[in-house]
C-alpha cells in the first residue's frame, strides 16, 4: 500500500520539476530578441530514498526529482547589426561593467548619484541620456575610464558622460613667421643695426597646455644680410631650449641659407625655393620634449620672412631689451597692457649682459623682465627678473623677490611694494647675476586706457587648432569614447572598461540581463578591451539573445507530455487508492 503512495508523491515531484522546466522555456521564448539575454536550460535530479543493502534493492519507497536552472553565461549570441552608433558586441567572454543610479543629487543640480555596486552585462545596446551618460536598454550606466583636462585617463572606474565636451587646443607642430624683419641699407658700410622681436604666439603641448614663445631678431653690426636669430619663452618659464641661428639674406631681401651657430653647420638646404625652418626644442615640468618648426619661408622668396627696401616699411618691434650701463639695468618705455583688462603679460625681449664669476669665467646671461598681472581692479601687476632659458631655482639670474605694482586709471604708476609713487621718482629694484648685483629700475612701464596696446600678433603664429563645437561621441573598436567636433578633430572622452571572471556561469542573474559577481564566479577582472582575456568591440552592432527558438519549442512539447504523463499518474494512483477503499464496501 505505501508503494502507492510513494508513487504519488514521485509523480507531483516530477508536475513540480516539469513546471519548472515551463518556466525556464518560457523565459527564453519571451526573451528570444532580448539583446544580451542569456538563455538558460533545465537539468534534472533524480533523489533516492531507501537503503541498499548487498546487491539487492530495499522496500520501495518514494523518489523523488528536482529540477535545476543551469546558467549559460558563457554561451556567445549571435552580433546583429544596430542603427545606433553607441551599440557594442563583445567577441569574448567579457562583460561590461555597469552602475545604477540612486536618484538625482541634491547638492549639485542635474547631477546623477551611483551606487558603488557594479552590475556586469552583454546587453551593449547603449544610447545617450539627456545628462550624457551612456545607459541600455535595461537601464544599466556603461562604466569606463574618463579622460582628464589633458586627456590622461584616469585609473578610477565611473559611469561615462559625454556631456558638455570642450575642445582641448591640438599641439604645435610648427611656428610661422611672416614679417619683413628690418629694412636692407642704402650703404651697406654705414648703418645702424636694427633688431625686431615678434609678439609672443601661444603654442600648447601634447596635454593641451598654453605656452608662449617669441622670436627676437638681431642684425649683425659688420655685415647688414646676416641676423643671429633666437627663439625663447616668453612666460619666462625656460622650457625653450637655449637656441641661436645666424640668418642670411640677399641683396633683394630674400632668404639665403641658416646656419646653427653652436654646431657651425648649415640648417637645410641654399637652393632656391627650399624650406627656411629652424627646429625649436622645448622641456615642460612632466619631463615632455617638443620639437617644433619655426618656418620663416622658403629660400630666395619673397613672402614669410623678409628684408624690405628703405622705402618699404619693416615690421613694429613688438618688445625691447633691458638697457645697461655699468651695473644698472633700466627698462624702456614700455606699454605693458591696458588698464581694463585682466590676466595680462608681457616680457622684455632677452639682454645679454657679460659678468665673470668669482672663478674668473665670463659668462653670458640672457636677462628679461616678466610682467604678470595679479588682478584687475585696481590693476595690479607682480614683476621680476628672470632668464628666458633658465626657469630653475638656481637660474643666474636673481630677483630679491617678486615685486607688486599698482596702477593708476590713466595707467601711470600708484604704487610699488605698497609704498605710494610720486610723479617722477624712480622705481628700482634690486637682483643679481651670476653673483654680481645689480640695480633695475622699472619706471618707465606704464599701461594704456585705449582698447588694446595695438600688438601685432599675426606676424608670428602657430598651427595649433583652438576650437571646435562639440557634436557628438563615437565609440571606437578598442573601445575609446571619442568626442567629435566640427573642425574635422577628434579627442578622447575615456574608455570603455571590460570585465572577464573565472566561471561566469557562477554569476547571479538580476533584472535586465545583468549580473553580480559571487563566490562563485571569482573576483572580477577588470581592465581595457582585450585585457583579462575579454575580447575585441564591434561597434554598430548588438548581441542577440542565445535563445534556440526550434530546440525550445521541440523542449516544451517533451515536457508538456512529461508533464501529462505525471498527471497520469497521479489519477492511476487515485484510482488504485480509491478501489483499495472499496475492498471494505
Amino acid at each position: 500500500m505505501s508503494g502507492v503512495f510513494n508513487a504519488l508523491t514521485t509523480a507531483v515531484s516530477g508536475i513540480n520539476a516539469q513546471s519548472d522546466a515551463f518556466t525556464n522555456l518560457s523565459n527564453n521564448i519571451a526573451n528570444s530578441q532580448t539583446v544580451g539575454y542569456k538563455a538558460d536550460t533545465t537539468s534534472f535530479a533524480d533523489f533516492v530514498a531507501g537503503n541498499i543493502t548487498g546487491n539487492s534493492a530495499s522496500q520501495a519507497e518514494s523518489n523523488t526529482v528536482q529540477a535545476i536552472t543551469v546558467q549559460h553565461v558563457d554561451n556567445s549570441g549571435t552580433a546583429t547589426s544596430s542603427t545606433n552608433g553607441l551599440a557594442m558586441d563583445i567577441s569574448g567572454s567579457g562583460m561590461f561593467v555597469t552602475s545604477k543610479p540612486t536618484g538625482a543629487g541634491t547638492a549639485n543640480a542635474g547631477v546623477t548619484n551611483f551606487s558603488e555596486q557594479k552590475f556586469y552585462t552583454r546587453n551593449g545596446d547603449f544610447q545617450q541620456d539627456k545628462k550624457g551618460y551612456l545607459v541600455n536598454t535595461s537601464g544599466y550606466y556603461l562604466d569606463g575610464y574618463m579622460a582628464d583636462s589633458t586627456g590622461t585617463l584616469n585609473n578610477t572606474l565611473t559611469p561615462i558622460n559625454v556631456s558638455n565636451i570642450g575642445f582641448k587646443p591640438t599641439a604645435t607642430t610648427t611656428m610661422t613667421l611672416n614679417a619683413a624683419v628690418g629694412k636692407l641699407p642704402a650703404d651697406s658700410t654705414n648703418y645702424t643695426p636694427q633688431s625686431y622681436t615678434t609678439a609672443p604666439t601661444t603654442t600648447y603641448d601634447s596635454s593641451s597646455n598654453p605656452h608662449k614663445i617669441a622670436v627676437q631678431w638681431q642684425e649683425s653690426d659688420t655685415n647688414p644680410l646676416i641676423w643671429t636669430v633666437s627663439a625663447y619663452d616668453a612666460d619666462g618659464n625656460g622650457t625653450v631650449s637655449p637656441n641661436s641661428y645666424q640668418v642670411a639674406f640677399d641683396h633683394s631681401g630674400s632668404l639665403a641659407s641658416i646656419t646653427d651657430m653652436q654646431t657651425g653647420k648649415a640648417v637645410g638646404s641654399t637652393t632656391a625655393g627650399s624650406a627656411a625652418e629652424i627646429p625649436v626644442t622645448a622641456h615642460y615640468a612632466n619631463n615632455e620634449e617638443q620639437t617644433m618648426t619655426l618656418s620663416l619661408g622658403t629660400i630666395g622668396g619673397t613672402s614669410g620672412t623678409t628684408m624690405v627696401t628703405s622705402n618699404n616699411s619693416a615690421a613694429t618691434n613688438q618688445a625691447n631689451p633691458l638697457t645697461l650701463s655699468g651695473t644698472k639695468l633700466t627698462m624702456p618705455a614700455t606699454t605693458l597692457g591696458t588698464t581694463t583688462d585682466s590676466r595680462q603679460s608681457y616680457m622684455s625681449s632677452p639682454l645679454t649682459v657679460s659678468s665673470t664669476d668669482k672663478n674668473g669665467t665670463a659668462t653670458n646671461t640672457p636677462v628679461a623682465v616678466k610682467w604678470t598681472q595679479t588682478a584687475a581692479s585696481p590693476p595690479t601687476w607682480s614683476v621680476q627678473a628672470v632668464n628666458p632659458y633658465d626657469g630653475s631655482a638656481s637660474s643666474a639670474v636673481q630677483m630679491d623677490k617678486a615685486h607688486s605694482v599698482i596702477f593708476n586709471k590713466d595707467g601711470t604708476m600708484q604704487s610699488f611694494d605698497g609704498q605710494p609713487i610720486s610723479k617722477g621718482s624712480p622705481v628700482t629694484a634690486n637682483l643679481t647675476i651670476n653673483g654680481s648685483s645689480y640695480s633695475l629700475d622699472l619706471s618707465n612701464a606704464s599701461l594704456t586706457t585705449g582698447t588694446s596696446t595695438g600688438a601685432d600678433t599675426s606676424a608670428l603664429s602657430n598651427d595649433s587648432i583652438t576650437s571646435g563645437t562639440y557634436k557628438g561621441a563615437e565609440i571606437e573598436s578598442d573601445g575609446s569614447v571619442m568626442a567629435q567636433f566640427d573642425n574635422g578633430y577628434s579627442q578622447l572622452i575615456g574608455k570603455v572598461a571590460l570585465t572577464n571572471f573565472n566561471n561566469v556561469n557562477g554569476l547571479q542573474a538580476v533584472d535586465g540581463q545583468a549580473y553580480l559577481a559571487t563566490a562563485r564566479s571569482g573576483t572580477p577582472k577588470t581592465g581595457f578591451v582585450g585585457e583579462n582575456g575579454t575580447g575585441s568591440l564591434a561597434v554598430g552592432y548588438v548581441e542577440s539573445s542565445t535563445t534556440n527558438l526550434t530546440g525550445d519549442l521541440s523542449a516544451l512539447i517533451v515536457a508538456q507530455e512529461a508533464y501529462s504523463a505525471n498527471t497520469k499518474t497521479v489519477t492511476t494512483a487515485d484510482n488504485l487508492l480509491q478501489q483499495t477503499i472499496a475492498m471494505k464496501q
